[in-house]
């Protein structure tokens, strides 16, 4: 029997449950690699953390890779960061007017970029596409909501809306060696809405992202989620999850606010909310762009 055959005939749940230990496996033994992550990402971000490294340090890794550069101006030059202000060419002041934060999700959508358009995941390119303008959207999202109604800092959000989605990512990535599993979309269906957030919260955890990160991004489909004191980053991205399930009628439409703490929290009406969503909406679609649309 080959293996194709031997994987047909093997029932549904089995191959879910084979798939998802192997995946726990992975994640206890920290052995989390996603193809085609770019050097250049991994050096950006170990110079961030690096709290003697220059600008001068970043540009120069940066300007390596002509590609990020440019993601990095034209983010600079964006309708969200540069309201009237003068058009950026020079790399040194983009860095400087970006900040350190947005250089982080800039060099992680770049990455994200160069692994949907890797030539050996042909066959789950359309879910990694769509995917990722989700995360755009709920990156830009995530932006506005925190600048417009909170004291958080909204870099910091627009880059856990960005990661939001690094769990399912990684599970169709990996499913991508499992073509029969991946065929069965209700199955599959099934194990990225069980296990894509606590799976991008433990990848974002073994990379060494901060707790807060982590905690929203484990949490961004708990719509029912309560806890004590302000509005969190995992409020602003559950809300930011809801917002694109909304405008993009992803669900047919159903999608409610009524019930959500997160919603309450911000002590608004849908009236207004909308009024501001589509007065930011240059904003939004300006990050998009910039993020790699």
């Amino acid at each position: 029997m080959s293996e194709t055959t031997a994987q047909t005939a093997t029932p549904p749940v089995d191959r879910k449950f084979e798939f998802v230990k192997h995946l726990a496996a992975d994640l206890s033994a920290g052995n989390i690699e996603l193809p085609s992550f770019p050097d250049v990402v991994i050096r950006v971000r170990q110079a961030l953390e690096n709290e003697d490294s220059s600008t001068q340090d970043l540009v120069k890794i940066i300007s390596a890779e002509p590609v990020l550069a440019a993601r990095l101006l034209t983010l600079a030059n964006s309708a969200a960061l540069k309201p009237g202000g003068d058009s950026i060419t020079d790399l040194n002041m983009a860095v400087n007017r970006i900040g350190r934060s947005l250089i982080r999700s800039t060099a992680m959508a770049f990455a994200l970029a160069q692994l949907r358009s890797a030539q050996k995941l042909d066959s789950v390119r359309e879910h990694l596409e769509t995917l990722w303008q989700r995360s755009a959207h709920v990156a830009a999202l995530s932006y506005v909501l925190t600048k417009r109604y909170t004291k958080l800092n909204a870099d910091e959000a627009l880059f856990i809306g960005l990661m939001h989605g690094i769990g399912e990512m990684y599970i169709v990535v990996r499913a991508d060696s499992h073509p029969i599993l991946f065929s069965d979309k209700q199955t599959m269906g099934e194990i990225i809405e069980k296990w894509s957030a606590p799976i991008g919260s433990s990848i974002l955890e073994s990379w060494g992202f901060a707790d807060h990160v982590c905690s929203a991004v484990g949490q961004f489909q708990e719509a029912d989620r309560e806890h004590e004191g302000d509005i969190d980053f995992a409020d602003i991205l559950i809300l930011a999850y809801l917002l694109h399930r909304f405008v993009t009628a992803d669900e047919d439409g159903d999608v409610s606010l009524e019930h959500v703490s997160a919603w309450h929290r911000l002590e608004i009406e849908m009236t207004d909310l909308i009024g501001v969503l589509q007065k930011s909406d240059e904003q939004i679609r300006s990050l998009r762009h910039a993020l790699g649309k």
